[in-house]
């Protein structure tokens, strides 16, 4: 999963929440890992792409991002959680400026995020994704139940 907006507080582990497109990551539920990345797309040719870590997801919801400015403490919460300072953004400005940057089209106030009309956010959702980071024995852990479940299917295969 890319995060090349929030490189920094990927790599300070600030950062535990990303919100995606509604119909993006649809299959994806806690206990599944990820492995986080600087840049997906768009490499020059023969770029590679740089790991920054690996997590296992813990929750995944679709949520109304107008929860952001509907509730401003749980969006000022959730701006510290998905990297950005809490103290920079408005909640209406910050999911203003998401919804603008994941194709809707949001009218803004001259030389800012501000909505023109804050109503312009209803019926926009997101794929809210949490996780938690894995350090070196997550990892080892996780390479012996994948192995495992390989067994278990190459089992199956014998059996079957």
């Amino acid at each position: 999963m890319s995060c090349s907006m929030t490189i920094d507080a990927v790599r300070d582990r600030s950062k535990t929440v990303t919100r995606r497109k509604v119909d993006s990551w649809q299959t994806l539920k806690p206990g599944d890992g990820l492995i986080l990345i600087e840049k997906g797309m768009g490499l020059p040719k023969g770029a590679k792409q740089v790991v920054l870590c690996e997590v296992e997801v813990v929750d995944v919801r679709v949520e109304p991002i107008s929860l952001m400015s509907s509730d401003v403490r749980y969006g000022r919460q959730e701006i510290a959680l998905e990297g950005f300072d809490p103290n920079e953004w408005d909640p209406l400005e910050w999911a203003t400026w998401w919804a603008g940057n994941h194709g809707h089209s949001i009218p803004i106030l001259p030389d800012s995020w501000f909505p023109v009309d804050p109503l312009d956010l209803r019926g926009i959702e997101c794929r809210r994704i949490q996780w938690r980071y894995l350090d070196e024995y997550d990892r080892s852990r996780v390479e012996v139940l994948k192995l495992q479940g390989i067994a278990q299917e190459l089992g199956r295969s014998a059996d079957g």
